[in-house]
């Protein structure tokens, strides 16, 4: 399953803007989400390999960033990102932009062949 990983801080006027909306636009389009304080040393540690693949000197991030990603509690696989504060419409559809770009991986092919 997708989910999409906000990372935030509780003092971001903008953070928490969108936190009136972002959970649910992405629960609505079939992601799970997942919310990474930045300031909360547990849920940061957690999740901070997949910031710092995407930024690594953490130059220049801004709040909100949210990175849509395949697998982010193991090996995971980046999809897209989306960053700065947004009307809810806008990310909405941002979202779903990065899910239209993102590759599906599909299922392996059944014999549609009959029985010998």
């Amino acid at each position: 399953m997708l989910s999409l990983v906000k990372f935030s801080t509780h003092d971001c006027s903008g953070c928490q803007a969108m936190a009136e909306y972002d959970a649910k636009t992405a629960q609505s389009l079939g992601l799970s989400f997942l919310n990474v304080n930045m300031k909360n040393p547990e849920s940061y540690q957690r999740y901070r390999r997949i910031l710092l693949h995407q930024h690594p000197l953490r130059k220049n991030l801004e709040l909100p960033t949210y990175i849509l990603v395949e697998d982010p509690d193991s090996h995971f696989r980046i999809k897209g990102e989306i960053t700065g504060v947004l009307p809810e419409a806008d990310f909405q559809q941002r979202i779903q932009a990065l899910l239209d770009s993102a590759t599906v991986v599909s299922a392996p092919a059944t014999s549609q062949g009959g029985e010998p």
